[in-house]
């Protein structure tokens, strides 16, 4: 905002430069298989290899073999620390639809087995009406379930001025409260502003009318319609903000009158609505007032089959609420969601409906089938990380078929923000084996890599030592290096982790070429006994993206970029934004080239911005569009290193090639 400017003097405008790029992660996994147990087709964030236990199951002993559970192990114990899994799965989830009130009798919440088959079938969630009001008046020792209305009605003796009252007793009156003034057929509504003393009462506003309210009495007003604050008649051992939290539902109730509301904030003895009151209450009558109870319900889950109960109180709606459903059950047994579609119109009172709700339609998982589809249409499965933004790498475990790996690098070069690591075919010759499957994967612009050959691993659950596909432990690699190193370092000649050999072992003679191809061989040397990666080649096309930490440096600083300027949408086109985003860019690959990921001496030589008039004519402006042009030298692996050594004697030198 511009300084507005009166008087001779200094004055302090400020101003706030482009928001700093802050880098993307890049070493999220995302991994697609078979699972013992978990929820199917649905990507679940993972952050240890206990939680991939808790959630999927661990390892699995009977056949047919998943390579989902190695993967992630395989991931962790290299390095990596977050990872999505998405389990292909046929079974199905016993569930039952938890019903609204009426009129519309449509689910307002959905009870699902956390575990598919028919032993869900089992499973029975009772709702039952409770109150928390209740439960705190118990507790403090009263027999009542709700709340009355605060009402006060004294005699008024005087009105020694517009605004002003002396009565009998004050009662407990207190500033905000309506009140009523009455004389005869004369009354008036008035807001109190003050109390002084036992006999003293200050109006916020002079009471309308002529009226000198001299005599006749003064109480509590009604209940109109739009009011939000309610004074209650609260025991004193009862704590209204605990009783009526933020985000309770309320009755409010009446004779036939009643509606209900949602708490905004407590406190003392007054309620505050969100919403005002629809209907008007009478307070007229002392021995007949409304009434406030509080509305909650308990959900208690009991399975047939074993025996196990969960039992969870006084459970709220509102999101608001301390004791909110969707924090506050945590159950073993199921699974509590929303619908889709939330009943239309809503019922006043949002809670499920009483009664005993018994989950069905549980369906046992066959992971063969489901290896089957998973085959047959992977995209199905890749869509589903479409929208989690945070993946960096993909990988389907095992699974070696030309189709799923083809899906998986067309799903990597559409998203343009992650890489896909390949899985070589298990007992595949070194020769038209492996050259025939890198033909079938390759990539126009390195969105992926080949690794050969399987690895020797022991599982933790049989003590067998087994061949595991490499994928898993490799992603692990790339977020062990992008953690120690940078994306830049190429993820070679490094070990990896829980190996004991390889499939086979390779000479150099025999790799040699593989690597030309951008096959990446793993290695086990002479002296040594745990493998290590020994190639950083993608299946490009494109020579400029043959190598791995190319390929990711760029998505990292695309993505980056990208994210990072998205403030300047909008933002007026001209030379202020330019050189707000020319600055803002600068900073940031300044700091990548300090990091060591961009070659040259001085920042000039390893990359530039520009944004001119040459690339964003009036045309282009006119248009709506901005044009940046960046460009980036990266940092090579030093993949052959060649030593020229030979005699020198003094003066003279002889070469030895």
């Amino acid at each position: 905002m511009a300084v507005q400017v009166s008087y001779p003097g200094v004055y302090i405008d400020e101003f706030t430069p482009g928001e700093p790029i802050q880098g993307v992660g890049t070493s999220t996994a995302a991994f697609i298989g078979t699972a013992l147990r978990g929820p199917i087709e649905k990507p679940v964030l993972i952050q240890s290899w206990d939680a991939f236990e808790s959630t999927f199951g661990g390892f699995i002993a009977e056949p047919p073999t998943s390579y989902l559970a190695p993967a992630v192990y395989g991931f962790f114990l290299n390095g990596g620390t977050r990872c999505y899994v998405v389990r292909a799965g046929t079974g199905t989830m016993a569930e039952a639809d938890l019903d609204s009130r009426p009129p519309g009798n449509d689910p307002i919440l959905i009870a699902r087995a956390r575990q598919e088959g028919t032993g869900g079938n089992s499973i029975t969630a009772q709702i039952a009406d409770s109150s928390l009001l209740a439960f705190m008046l118990e507790k403090a020792g009263e027999t009542d379930k709700d709340l009355g209305l605060f009402r006060v009605e004294t005699n008024i003796n005087a009105m020694p001025g517009r605004n002003e009252l002396t009565v009998d007793d004050t009662k407990g009156l207190a500033k905000g409260d309506r009140v009523i003034l009455t004389e005869g057929a004369e009354s008036a509504l008035a807001v109190v502003d003050a109390v002084k003393g036992t006999d003293t009462l200050t109006l916020i506003a002079p009471v309308a009318g002529t009226v000198d309210f001299g005599g006749g009495t003064v109480r509590s007003a009604d209940l109109a319609p739009g009011q939000r604050r309610l004074r209650l008649a609260v025991p004193d051992k009862l704590r209204l903000s605990q009783a009526l939290p933020r985000g309770a539902a309320v009755s409010i109730t009446l004779g036939a009158s009643s509606e209900v509301g949602t708490v905004e904030s407590s406190g003392g003895d007054v309620v505050t609505l969100i919403q005002g009151l629809s209907n008007s209450y009478n307070l007229e009558n002392a021995a007949d007032l409304p009434r406030v109870a509080s509305l909650e319900f308990d959900l208690v889950v009991t399975d047939g089959g074993s025996g196990e109960t969960e039992s969870f109180e006084h459970l709220a709606m509102n999101a608001n609420h301390p004791n909110y459903w969707g924090a506050a059950v945590e159950s073993a047994l199921v699974l509590i969601e929303e619908p889709e579609d939330l009943p239309d119109p809503m019922p006043e009172d949002t809670r499920p409906a009483e009664g005993p709700y018994n989950l069905a339609g549980g369906v046992p998982d066959d992971r063969l089938a489901a290896l089957g589809e998973l085959k047959a249409d992977p995209n199905k499965f890749l869509g589903l990380l479409g929208p989690v933004d945070e993946v960096a790498i993909v990988c389907v475990p095992g699974i070696t078929d030309p189709a799923v790996q083809q899906a998986m690098i067309a799903h990597c070069e559409s998203m343009y923000d992650r890489f896909a690591i390949l899985d070589s075919i298990r007992d595949t010759d070194p020769g038209d084996g492996i050259q025939d499957q890198f033909a079938d994967v390759r990539s126009e612009d390195g969105f992926a890599a080949l690794y050969y050959p399987w690895i020797l691993a022991r599982n933790p659950l049989t003590g067998k030592d087994e061949l595991w596909p490499p994928s898993g432990h490799i992603a692990g690699v790339y977020a062990r290096t992008d953690t120690d190193r940078g994306v830049h370092k190429a993820p070679a000649n490094t070990n990896i982790r829980g190996t004991l050999g390889l499939e086979q072992l390779f000479t150099n003679e025999q790799q040699g070429p593989l690597n030309l191809m951008g096959i990446n061989v793993l290695r086990v040397f002479p002296g040594q006994s745990q493998p290590l990666v020994w190639g950083a080649r993608t299946t490009a096309i494109d020579r400029n993206w043959q190598y791995v930490n190319v390929r990711r440096l760029f998505l990292f600083l695309e993505e980056s970029i990208e994210e990072g300027i998205r403030w300047a949408v909008f933002e007026p086109n001209n030379l202020q934004l330019w050189e707000k985003l020319k600055r803002t860019i600068t900073e940031f690959l300044e700091r990548v080239w300090r990091d060591g990921a961009l070659f040259g001496a001085k920042r000039e030589d390893a990359f530039y911005v520009r944004i001119d008039e040459a690339l964003n004519p009036p045309s282009t402006q006119a248009l709506g569009r901005l044009y940046i042009e960046i460009g980036i030298r990266p940092t090579y692996p030093a993949e052959f290193i060649i030593v020229r050594i030979g005699i020198w004697q003094g003066g003279a030198e002889v070469n030895e090639t």
